[in-house]
């Protein structure tokens, strides 16, 4: 091994005893939650390549960090790294190579991490895992997976692992504290910058939900039928049901509808005068989620209207023969 500033070989034993007995130990964050701090650490799966051009075993070789934490390194063995900074893995290797050199001054070149995923899944554009290479926010990682869908639900919940794996139900309005994986979050907060919550930093093994929104189903004999968005309403009027729908054809048998509504006993059937709650004679009927409003059609209107449509054309007819 050539190596310059050599120590005697006398002195190398039990030194070199010392060191391989010595392990970098993990930062003790005190135990208090999960700090954001976690997000430039070290960790199983990164792959990170080192300079160092007094030592040639080590420079620009590109090495592993192993899913038990530990890498190992030509002339200092395995190290114990996961948890470390940058600047705390590149001070261990020091430290370890003082046996071996005088001044030793290796570096970190580049780090690939592996260890840094968060999954956003749910309504957004690309949901999927994302590796963070640098500390990015809530709203950050809502933009990088392509910001939410039309579709997106009112609400988002975050789960963080808890380092003590104890388990708690989700908190509405709930921030992260010892014991408490999930917090959920309104997203109108998140998108108007009105919740602190929205520069909250996302730290790696989060899992970013967000739930698809809970819609109301028009049907039948109106101008738009369709499935429509309830946002951050837990319930719908009928009158603005049928607004959303663009209102009644002519031909809809108004005093007829009927409401689709699943339960735990099964499908039921409301029946609904639309007519009377649009003269203002019986009450708005609301409407909860997954509900459907069918307008059937009143096949009398529809043939007297397909009668009178044949007269105009047969009329029209006449007088264009008679010019």
């Amino acid at each position: 091994m050539i190596i310059n500033r050599t120590l005697s070989v006398f002195l190398l034993i039990p030194l070199l005893a010392g060191i391989l007995s010595a392990q970098p130990t993990k930062r003790d964050d005190g135990g208090a939650g999960l700090p954001s701090a976690e997000v430039g650490v070290l960790g199983g799966g990164d792959e990170i390549t080192l300079r160092d051009s007094d030592v040639e075993e080590l420079n620009g070789k590109v090495f592993q960090i192993g899913e038990d934490g530990t890498i190992g390194l030509p002339i200092i063995g395995r190290l114990q790294v996961a948890g470390l900074t940058v600047a705390e893995f590149e001070r261990a290797i020091n430290d370890s190579l003082k046996v071996y050199v005088k001044e030793p001054r290796t570096t970190v070149a580049s780090v690939q991490y592996r260890s840094r995923p968060v999954s956003v899944l749910g309504a957004v554009t690309n949901p999927g895992v994302y590796q963070m290479t640098t500390p990015r926010t809530l709203v950050q990682m809502l933009s990088v997976a392509g910001g939410l869908r039309s579709d997106a639900g009112s609400w988002l919940v975050i789960t963080r692992k808890d380092p003590r794996e104890t388990s708690h139900p989700t908190q509405p309005g709930a921030d992260f504290v010892t014991g408490v994986t999930e917090i959920r979050i309104p997203i109108t907060g998140i998108l108007n910058g009105s919740d602190h919550r929205a520069g909250m930093l996302v730290v790696p093994n989060d899992v970013i939900s967000v739930a698809k929104a809970e819609m109301i189903f028009v049907m039948g004999d109106v101008k738009k039928p369709g499935g429509f968005v309830l946002g951050d309403r837990e319930q719908l009027s009928l009158i603005r049901a049928l607004s959303l729908a663009e209102g009644l054809q002519g031909t809809a048998s108004a005093r007829h509808a009927k409401v689709l509504r699943d339960s735990a006993a099964g499908r039921s059937e409301i029946p609904v005068d639309i007519a009377k709650i649009l003269d203002g004679k019986g009450p708005d009927l609301m409407l909860l989620p997954d509900d459907v409003l069918y307008v059937p059609t009143n096949t009398g209107k529809k043939i007297a209207l397909r009668s009178i449509e044949a007269a105009i054309q047969t009329g029209t007819g006449i007088v264009i023969w008679r010019r």
